[in-house]
């Protein structure tokens, strides 16, 4: 193979697995999972050191604040689904990018608001970084509601409904165990955000008709027909991650297990709520 068919090669595996997944929205592949899978990695670990850098403690007050943004990547995604935006800017709202748009737009706030946080200026700078982020996600929200029509206002009552039964029973169980691990305020949001997730999964595929894009999901799909599977996936992967967490990480190291929590949150979170916007309003 000479150089030119090299390149070549090169260039249709790129665009093959990584770019084109992107232009053209097809979802995810084996190869690209993986490697959004690392850089993700490679992302807490910066956001990490900027967060240290910066002097900002991650305890919940943090995790909350930061939570609004989640909705307003879920909401920007679901605005591109809806063809409000058009190339190059759609290829920026399409994951993974938006994520990485959502990060750098985060740092930059957190940075602003943590210069003002000084004497006599602005203090409680982690509510202020939350209230923006809650203007922006209702922003969004306006926007796509002059667009877009509400055809299933069910879909948030049964997202919500399966996914808290489940969890009542889950911290039910953990009470009754003593099992800290399935009761502790943060890892119970671990918990909702991705059966959330998997209730979204399961309504959409199952009952509506719409196509997942995650190559675990499919594979469960396609293998059983139905949705319902990711439940169990969920469960059968993030309740031993805690329980993990909660005996791997010391008390001295409570801001990087939260930092961990607050990913995995994420990861849950944003596409239960993309899922459940689309759903609602027929995207």
């Amino acid at each position: 193979m000479d150089i030119i068919e090299m390149s070549d090669a090169i260039k249709e595996f790129l665009y093959t697995y990584y770019i084109h997944p992107i232009t053209y929205d097809t979802g995810y592949n084996p190869i690209n999972t993986i490697t959004w899978a690392l850089m993700l990695g490679l992302m807490v670990f910066v956001l990490w050191k900027i967060l240290k850098k910066l002097g900002i403690e991650i305890d919940k007050r943090f995790i909350a604040a930061v939570l609004p943004y989640i909705f307003v990547a879920a909401s920007l995604r679901v605005m591109e689904d809806a063809d409000l935006f058009s190339p190059p800017i759609s290829y920026m709202l399409i994951t993974p990018l938006i994520y990485f748009l959502i990060f750098f737009c985060c740092v930059a706030i957190l940075v602003i608001l943590r210069v003002l946080s000084g004497p006599n200026r602005i203090n409680e700078y982690k509510v202020v970084f939350g209230l923006i982020g809650v203007l922006w996600f209702i922003a969004n929200m306006i926007l796509l509601l002059r667009n877009e029509a509400i055809v299933r206002p069910w879909v948030l009552f049964a997202v919500i409904g399966i996914s808290g039964m489940i969890i009542l029973v889950i911290y039910v169980v953990g009470s009754k165990l003593h099992a800290t691990f399935l009761t502790e305020t943060l890892n119970v949001s671990v918990l909702a955000a991705h059966l959330l997730d998997a209730s979204s999964s399961y309504i959409g595929i199952d009952l509506l008709g719409y196509h997942g894009k995650h190559v675990i999901e499919g594979m469960i799909v396609e293998s059983t027909g139905s949705a319902a599977g990711m439940f169990l996936l969920k469960l059968g992967i993030i309740m031993p991650v805690l329980y993990l967490l909660d005996i791997i990480f010391e008390e001295r190291e409570i801001e990087l297990k939260n930092l961990v929590l607050l990913v995995l949150i994420t990861i849950g979170l944003a596409p239960a709520v993309r899922n459940t916007l689309r759903m609602i309003l027929g995207v």
